[in-house]
């Protein structure tokens, strides 16, 4: 699988600046500078001090994250200890409607019914809304009812894997960019009457807001991929979404100020059933709903709900457009909204796929032009290219494969008539082992051009190693007649067994070791669960004479 990059006890290169701090900031080329003989374009553009300064691997000069990592650091330090002395341990999930003080500005809210760039229109009409909520993991879906999904096996064994290990360890993501150049102007949106966001309803400031937007950008989005801090500043995200900006400030309070969690849950619970009930439709409610499952607590069964309702915005949106070239004339700041457009989508992909593959419902957003050509996306948004859009762009590569190989599992109805099943399984799982494999090759070379580091090896390893262990379980799955279980089936099974160690081994070594382990989402506890599980299950299922230790043995020789 991949391979992390390999650490140097060579005396650290003092290379020459190449870039001003500015530009550096934002991680885009310095044009014009002359090695710092002048000021470069963008500083001049923008009327600012342009400064060249040695570069230090490990410290980005003209960064602000180094206080805001100080700070996150004392925050973390009393976390398990504010988590104790919370007496509330649930909270409704419909919340009434609290009498406030009217906004001074009485204008009808409007600030979710503006046209976005690039085509897009909003103003629709509000969908009729059913009143019957549905929970996915009550139902059962027919031919896919069985427990091989991992979410329908974690349920049936009553099993929820919570690890919390918070070690004092140096941070994996070292760096968070700010664009120099987004409008300075920028005003919070128009709050409908009655509702408040976190700073407006006063309990945080704005400088209190910036401090928890560097923290959710250091530890949370490395697990979502799913924003861009050149682009996502509190100003910006203010401005342009009410629900956004309090359903990330909740996301932050829920690990930094645990204190404000609940406050903060029920402010994005209002304003999300205000955005429903009123259809406000832009790229920021499709994060915004996207958020609200990500980190969401064990009783709150709305992933499925939330993020059908996302996707179809997406569609309705048109966030799925392909543009073969970018438009025109397209400045910077366009560049970072289009592509933000664009990776809100290849993200919402990968949930979508992702939960079917969890809960064997059939997925809602098609492979479309855009999607086939999302295996270069992340080359196009300049250079230094951002690994987090490689994650992205390799995810969207990897639900793929996975969906080709589950449907031909599905559809092919010699799976379940005891003929020839194990001769098509093999041909399936030989296909999609070797997808796989080419897939492994091509991010781990796409990565190390991105100049990845630890974390982003271990989790994109992480989610290929689930994803073979999750296609793999096919050719052991009870469906197969024991007469036919030849020498393939023995190989499914100790690519399995492998597979589910190795992802335990990310999660409780590589994970704790990075300090992370206790900020990944939904899908990360899920997928530890499931491995945890699978290996219990064989273990238990073992004959009597045969041990376990032997079994350990030949199932991962290497070992």
């Amino acid at each position: 699988m991949f391979t992390k990059p390999h650490s140097s006890s060579k005396a650290p290169i003092v290379r020459n600046p190449r870039a001003c701090t500015v530009c550096r900031a934002a991680k885009m080329k310095c044009v014009g500078a002359e090695d710092g003989l002048k000021s470069c374009q963008r500083c001049t553009r923008t009327g600012v001090e342009c400064v060249f300064e040695k570069h230090r691997r490990g410290r980005k000069p003209g960064s602000k994250l180094s206080e805001a990592s100080k700070m996150l650091r004392r925050l973390e330090k009393g976390l398990n200890t504010a988590k104790l002395k919370q007496s509330d341990s649930s909270l409704s999930t419909v919340f009434p409607a609290d009498p406030r003080t009217p906004q001074a500005d009485n204008t009808q809210f409007g600030g979710l019914q503006s046209s976005d760039a690039y085509g897009s229109t909003d103003g629709y009409a509000a969908s009729s809304v059913s009143s019957r909520t549905v929970d996915p993991e009550e139902e059962e879906d027919g031919e896919r009812s069985d427990e091989k999904f991992p979410a329908k096996l974690i349920r049936r064994e009553n099993s929820f894997f919570r690890t919390i290990l918070n070690p004092e360890h140096k941070s994996p993501m070292l760096h968070v960019p700010r664009n120099p150049y987004l409008p300075q102007s920028l005003r919070p949106a128009p709050l409908p009457i009655g509702y408040n966001d976190p700073i407006s309803a006063g309990l945080i400031n704005e400088n209190k807001a910036k401090i928890l937007f560097d923290a959710i950008f250091l530890r949370l989005n490395p697990f979502i991929n799913l924003f861009d801090p050149a682009l996502h500043s509190v100003a910006y995200v203010r401005s342009k979404c009410p629900l956004l900006f309090t359903t990330l400030i909740m996301a932050g309070c829920k690990f930094f100020e645990p204190s404000l969690y609940k406050e903060c849950l029920r402010l994005a619970n209002e304003l999300a059933v205000r955005a429903f009930a009123e259809g406000w439709k832009r790229v920021e409610v499709i994060q915004a709903f996207s958020c609200l499952t990500y980190w969401r607590e064990q009783e709150d069964n709305r992933t499925w709900m939330y993020i059908g309702y996302a996707c179809r915005m997406a569609v309705e949106l048109g966030l799925n457009r392909y543009h073969a070239k970018p438009p025109a004339h397209e400045t910077e700041f366009q560049l970072r909204e289009r592509r933000n457009r664009e990776r809100t989508y290849l993200v919402l992909f990968v949930h979508d796929r992702s939960l079917s593959m969890q809960t064997g419902r059939h997925w809602m957003l098609p492979e479309d032009d855009f999607i086939r050509h999302s295996d270069t996306w992340h080359e196009q948004g300049g250079t230094p290219i951002r690994c987090e859009d490689v994650i992205v762009s390799a995810f969207a590569q990897l639900r793929r494969i996975a969906t080709e190989a589950t449907d031909m599992f599905h559809t092919n109805r010699s799976l379940s008539d005891g003929g020839n099943s194990q001769v098509n399984i093999d041909m399936v799982l030989k296909n999609c082992n070797a997808k796989l494999a080419l897939w492994t090759s091509t991010w781990d070379h796409e990565m190390r051009k991105a100049n990845g580091e630890s974390f982003h090896f271990s989790f994109t390893n992480l989610f290929c190693l689930y994803s073979s262990l999750f296609l793999n379980s096919f050719g052991v799955q009870s469906s197969v007649p024991p007469a036919n279980r030849t020498n393939s089936h023995v190989r499914a099974l100790s690519a399995c067994f492998e597979n589910a160690l190795n992802v335990l081994g990310i999660a409780s070594k590589d994970f704790r070791e990075f300090g992370v382990l206790r900020y990944g989402q939904e899908t990360t506890s899920v997928m530890t669960a499931y491995s945890a599980i699978f290996l219990l299950k064989v273990i238990n299922a073992l004959p009597p004479n045969l041990s376990k230790v032997d079994v350990l043995a030949l199932a991962t020789p290497e070992l």
